[in-house]
């Protein structure tokens, strides 16, 4: 069984790979308008909208009805307004196996709702997601999930250990097991990874003999930080020969890493970072000195709107959920960061034309996040610019906590 499930899972990354992005957001596209009328029939709490609305689900035929008609919805039009059950298929919590509570923020939570069929399809998921990044197939791996406590998800192709935020357990699998394996994950917050380095450094991990990845969630970061990370890892962090450290991002209420960000991104973003004037074009003009984490994403899973843009194309996000099986859907729903849709071959022509055509681009569609939308001062300045400068000095950043 699992020599197949080895197999189907280069198969899908053979498929994938076969499509440009172009073609990939086209497909999602097409099961935008089906999926509005499976939500539309079963979920209560949407018919309820949408008729508030006055739109009727017969006159969606079409994408362009889609976005015509459609409400963008937030959170506070959903959750603490309507009971739970409501915003479920067919008003039932009955198939409930598993709540994701948001983080809070606004002072209001929502709830990523996951039933047993949901969580077989994230599993695969995960999996997936590690095979194209890690190779976790071909290579024994210990995966620690450092998140905090309540941030789960499953794997069967790695040794998976969960310590949520507990520096001293990690240090302790990086000392006893991390040896004996090819190579090792750590998911972690950008907070929690300094307290991590700190201890390791008091307790004399060698980190550059082992070959370890970083998977960063929970809140963006710079260059200045990755940089910092990478060469207390003992790795490279021009040519990433050894691990890499990325950034991944969920939203609780629909689901884990929607985002991610891949060794092509990290370089592209590498490059923003030491010739600004030659990617912004490509990427928009981004506020401040940092420029955005370059996330791709899967097309099949959700589909990407950017809503009142600014002169650089920057924006509201805004995702629509499109697997079948999830037990509360949302279309349309504004998760509260700002980014950008990115073209895939407008970057690539700005790379060619800057003599830069050997750098490779994801197959998979891109977008730039340039973080919260309330993660900018009331002049326009980014906060990602305070929190980055804290590590442009690394014999400095050695004695700050990083929190910020």
């Amino acid at each position: 069984m699992k020599a197949l499930d080895k197999l189907l899972r280069r198969w899908q990354l053979r498929t994938m790979g076969r499509l440009d992005a172009e073609s990939l957001v086209r497909m999602g596209a097409r099961r935008l308008v089906r999926r509005f009328h499976q939500v539309a029939g079963r979920v209560p709490a949407y018919a309820e909208l949408l008729e508030e609305r006055g739109v009727a689900p017969g006159q969606i035929r079409t994408l362009a009805d889609f976005f015509a008609h459609c409400p963008v919805l937030e959170k506070g039009d959903l959750f603490g307004r309507f009971p739970l059950h409501r915003l479920c298929v067919d008003g039932s919590l009955a198939p409930l196996t598993a709540v994701l509570t948001s983080s809070g923020q606004g002072g209001r939570f929502a709830f990523g709702l996951s039933t047993a069929r949901q969580a077989r399809r994230a599993t695969g998921a995960v999996e997936l997601g590690l095979e194209h990044a890690f190779q976790t197939d071909r290579q024994r791996t210990l995966l620690v999930n450092a998140l905090p406590m309540g941030v789960r998800f499953s794997c069967s192709t790695v040794t998976l250990a969960e310590t949520s935020v507990r520096e001293d357990m990690v240090t302790a699998l990086i000392g006893e097991v991390a040896p004996y394996q090819d190579q090792t994950i750590l998911v972690l917050d950008p907070l929690f990874c300094k307290r991590l380095l700190d201890c390791g450094r008091d307790r004399g991990i060698d980190w550059a003999s082992l070959k370890v990845h970083l998977v960063l969630g929970e809140e963006t970061f710079g260059e200045h930080f990755r940089a910092y990370v990478a060469n207390r890892l003992g790795q490279d962090p021009e040519g990433w020969t050894r691990g890499l450290v990325i950034s991944s991002m969920g939203v609780g209420e629909l689901g884990l890493n929607l985002f991610f960000e891949t060794a092509e991104t990290v370089r592209l973003r590498q490059l923003a970072q030491s010739q600004p004037d030659l990617l912004a074009p490509a990427i928009g003009r981004w506020a401040g000195r940092t420029p955005p984490l370059l996330f791709v994403y899967d097309p099949r899973r959700i589909f990407v709107e950017i809503g009142d843009m600014d002169h650089a194309g920057f924006g509201a996000l805004t995702v629509s959920t499109l697997d079948p099986s999830l037990m509360l859907p949302l279309l349309r729903y504004r998760t509260g960061d700002r980014a950008r849709i990115l073209d895939s071959a407008h970057i690539a022509a700005t790379l060619e034309a800057a003599g830069r055509a050997d750098m490779a681009l994801p197959a998979l569609p891109m977008i730039a996040m340039a973080g919260r939308e309330q993660d900018f001062l009331p002049d326009g300045r980014a906060v990602l610019d305070f929190k980055d400068a804290l590590y442009a000095r690394p014999d400095l950043a050695d004695g700050f906590s990083g929190a910020f």
